[in-house]
Formats: structure tokens, sequence, C-alpha cells
């Protein structure tokens, strides 16, 4: 009986680890993407200041591949001996492809309006914006001789259609946000941050979540999670100590999904609180810029990452746009019903953190402390935040942001220092 589990168990790997590796071949390919943007650089068709550093004097190194979205490529890299993350949306290459086709006449004459167009969809009319558009152009300028060619402007132009390098430029000198290192063509580099939110605190892995197969392979996927990964599960921790086996070797072969099962570091409750109120302070810092509130439409402990500092700062923003921007696009929609008028996530910055996240976070509190009386309170004070958080006016300026903040946090403190009390009795 033992004899023919390990067998189903050898050829489920198997085909796990060969599938895996068929789908990393097909959708990650940033060497061919930098190949390409490399031949463009030397054909004078594409700019940018990091060009030089990845296509003449190959100090960027490319390293592991972190997405398998291929529309989005996203790597691990070294960038002399630093350590960076390098992205590149492909849809960078339709735009630019577009802006070709434009004499250079043409995209010279355009340029400052096109800049300035893109600040004032973002934006609007904000008091700043004038010197935001200044301090884009300035970004254009590659080789920073003070004239913009009409590679340079047809290369940001294509950036500036993508929401996530043009919002890290703009915020790129808050401390809660990644660095910009810099770019060339649509690939860009960006600040590694030592610590994922998610892979300390723990967000629940499902076989949902699970997708080891290519995209032609979907239906058989279906099948897969529905009535085989159950049943494996089973076959597999029914085996004496497979448990601790699969814990040990599946780390060490850094399959993520499976140790995801063995969580090694449970953060203490210091820990906890310690995070939530920077995190708070990011929210208040990111959306407190100069040239008006943000909403991020894709909030999830994966998109912050600490420092090594405790600094918390924002990962991701594919999905983090201006208010300004959310209006327009709203007033442009038909909607039938308040479900047709939302883009992402239906919470906004402060409300995702007070009724998710921090429930979240707090979630395995009462499982570690099963013999303290304090469980109970800890968890029905969450709670009781929670209930206060749902009671907050609605958000529409920074000053209210920062009140409702600065509530919460006060709520927070009392939590914590009953917290520490009673532990302590």
């Amino acid at each position: 009986m033992l004899g023919w589990k390990i067998m189903v168990l050898t050829a489920v790997a198997f085909v796990f680890i060969s599938m895996h590796v068929l789908d990393s071949r097909l959708k990650c390919n940033m060497p061919s993407v930098i190949s390409s943007l490399c031949s463009s650089f030397e054909e004078g068709l594409v700019s940018g200041p990091l060009c030089s550093d990845l296509c003449q004097h190959f100090s960027i190194h490319v390293g592991k591949c972190l997405s398998m979205i291929p529309e989005k490529m996203v790597y691990e890299g070294d960038w002399k001996g630093l350590q960076v993350i390098l992205k590149m949306n492909m849809d960078w290459f339709n735009t630019w492809k577009e802006i070709q086709k434009l004499t250079d006449g043409d995209v010279l004459r355009s340029y400052h309006h096109e800049v300035s167009y893109q600040v004032e969809t973002l934006f609007g009319d904000c008091q700043a914006c004038g010197n935001l558009t200044s301090y884009l152009m300035l970004l254009s300028d590659s080789n920073k001789d003070k004239i913009i060619t009409a590679t340079e402007a047809r290369t940001f132009i294509s950036l500036l259609h993508q929401i996530e390098p043009t919002m890290l430029m703009v915020l790129n000198e808050s401390k809660n946000t990644v660095d910009f290192y810099g770019f060339c063509g649509g690939l860009y580099l960006l600040e590694k941050v030592p610590i994922i939110a998610s892979q300390v605190f723990g967000e629940k892995w499902a076989f949902q979540d699970f997708s080891p197969l290519p995209d032609i392979f979907e239906p058989l996927e279906e099948t897969f999670r529905s009535y085989l990964a159950p049943k494996i599960v089973n076959v597999a921790f029914s085996i004496p100590y497979v448990g601790t086996f699969l814990g040990d070797a599946l780390t060490l072969t850094k399959y993520i999904v499976f140790h995801s099962f063995f969580q090694t570091y449970a953060p203490s409750e210091n820990e906890k609180f310690e995070f939530i109120h920077s995190l708070l302070d990011a929210v208040l810092n990111v959306s407190s810029n100069p040239y008006g509130m943000l909403q991020s439409c894709d909030l999830h402990l994966g998109n912050f990452g600490v420092t090594n500092d405790s600094i918390v700062k924002v990962l991701d923003l594919d999905m983090t746009y201006p208010v300004n921007l959310l209006t327009s696009m709203f007033e442009q929609k038909q909607c039938s019903s308040d479900d047709d008028c939302w883009i992402g996530t239906k919470e906004d910055y402060l409300v995702n953190i007070c009724e998710i996240q921090i429930p979240f976070i707090f979630r395995s509190s009462t499982i570690l402390m099963l013999q303290k009386e304090n469980s109970f309170c800890l968890s029905e004070a969450i709670r009781k935040l929670v209930v206060f958080c749902k009671e907050l006016p609605f958000i529409e300026s920074p000053e209210q942001l920062r009140d409702s903040i600065i509530s919460v946090k006060e709520r927070l403190r009392h939590i914590e220092s009953t917290s520490q009390l009673e532990f302590t009795l």
C-alpha cells in the first residue's frame, strides 16, 4: 500500500516540475525582450538613462523570474552590485510602435503637450501639476544634455502610457514607495525590498491559487483543482512523516507554493502592531502627495514590503490611480447599478486595512494564545475596531484621511497596551 502511494506522489511531483519548467520557458522570456530593446537602442530607436548599462556595459544582470503573467514581466536582478527588481509591461511595445509612425518633427512639436496632457489626465488642474510636468520632462532627457530628441520623446511618452512607471516616477520622493532607478525603453528598475508582508503574516494559500500548467491547459487545470488536488494531498499526508519530509525537501528546492504549508516564522504581537502602524503611515504619506489623492484597487499584503528600517513600502502600483482619474473613468461609464461603477476592490485604503488586513493579521493570535484568557479580549477588541472603521466618514480629502488614521491609530495603541497588560497577568 505504501509503495503505490509513493509512486503516485513521485509521478505527481514529476508532472508538476515538468509543467512548471515548461510554463517558465513560455512566460519568462526577459532575455529575449532585453535583446529586442538593445537592438532598438543600437539603431537609435529607443532611449533611457539605463540603456548604456543594459546594452553596452552589461552591468544589469537578470535573475529569477517572479511573475508568470505574460503581459507583465517581473524579475529579480543585479545592477552594479545592487539587488533590484526589473519590470516590463509588454503593452509598452504597442504604444511605442504607434508613435514610431509619427515624424520626428510632429513628435517634438507635440511633446510638451503630450506630457502635460498625461499629467492633467491623472491629476486634473492641480496647483503643482506644472512643476510635475517639468520634472517628468527632465526625466526623459536620458543623456542629460538638456536637449530632448525624437527618440527620447517617443520612448518616454510610451512609458507615460503605463500607469505603474508613471506613478512610481511621480511618487519617487516618497519614502513609502519603492525607489525608481530608471528605465530603458519600457523596462524599468526598482528597489528590491527585503521583506514582503504576505511572507511574514502568511496569506492563506489554497489550491484555487495553484496554477502549475500553461494557459492552454486551463480546462485540465480546473479538473486538477476540483477533483485530483484534494485526493493527492490526502494520499501524500497519509504517509507517515511525509509532511516533515515535504516541508524540508520542497523548501530546499524553493517551491514556494508548497512552502506555504509550513510557515517557519510567526511574528510577535508587537511586530504585528508595529507593522500596522507603519502601514497606516505609508497610506497617509502616499495619499498626501502634492498632486492629489490616490486610490489602490488591488490591496493585499503581497503589495506591501518592509525595509530593514521597518519602513512599509508599496511595491506594486499597477492598479493605483489618482482619484481625479478614477472620477473621470466613472463619469464615462454607463452604470445600471453600484456594482458597475467599481474598479478592482471596493474599499479605499483605510477601509481595506481596517476591515480586512488587521483582522487577517491577527487571525492566528487566538490560536497561538489558546491558554491565555486575553485571546478572547484581543479578538473582541479587533472586532470593535472593525465596527468603528465602518462608521468612519467617506474619505474625500487628505485632511479627512489624516484625521481618520489618527483615530484608528489611537484605538490600536489602546488595544496594544491593554493586550500587553493582560498578557503579563
